[in-house]
């Protein structure tokens, strides 16, 4: 009954299962510090194609990026106050120095002109996903126009009297990114996740 049962389950899968490639690639952003006279960050994340995948398939259908990042907080102060940001119990950690008992939260936005940009408000971490709009001849990215997608990662001090005037925020951060392509009937019936043809480049707009 079993043999059975299974041979019937093999005999009636479907045909027509699609199976896909997984283009994968990521980046390390450069170190932030936000302080009570450097409140901001601005970084421009680019990714450009190089090349189409196997069996020439467009490599930016359904793509994403997702940025991670980690707040720590930096302060010379003595004492229980001057303790760093370590945890979220009860609200937040402690409150760096500052003496008014303000958490320094950061303001983390992502996204592009394009589209509005996603933000949250973090204390000790964070991540955020957007999709990534490509612009330019992605059927032949080797070409004149570049295939290409941009979005802007902002990272703003909401209080800076959350900061001792000795104090800052050290920021670490990295973009992960993905996108999907159907394979064909003849390839083999699983997923591959593949290395994307892509290349990354971070910038600060605001500087030269």
């Amino acid at each position: 009954m079993i043999v059975a049962s299974a041979a019937a389950l093999l005999a009636t899968s479907d045909p027509d299962e699609s199976w896909v490639y997984i283009f994968k690639t990521s980046s390390d952003g450069p170190h932030a510090t936000l302080s009570v006279s450097a409140p901001q960050a601005r970084y421009l994340v680019r990714a450009r194609v190089t090349a189409l995948g196997p069996e020439q398939v467009d490599t930016t259908e359904s793509g994403r990026a997702t940025v991670h990042g980690t707040i720590t907080s930096n302060t010379n102060a003595t004492g229980d106050g001057g303790a760093s940001n370590s945890g979220m119990g009860d609200g937040g950690a402690s409150n760096g120095g500052a003496s008014n008992g303000a958490s320094p939260f950061v303001r983390v936005s992502f996204g592009s002109s394009a589209q509005a940009s996603d933000s949250v408000s973090a204390l000790s971490s964070f991540q955020l996903s957007r999709p990534l709009q490509f612009t330019g001849n992605c059927a032949q990215p080797d070409r004149d126009s570049p295939c290409q997608a941009e979005l802007e990662l902002d990272l703003d001090l909401l209080r800076t009297s959350a900061l001792p005037a000795d104090g800052s925020l050290s920021i670490d951060w990295s973009v992960d990114f993905e996108s999907r392509a159907f394979k064909s009937k003849d390839e083999s019936g699983k997923d591959e996740t593949l290395e994307a043809p892509w290349t990354v480049e971070i910038v600060e707009p605001d500087k030269p």
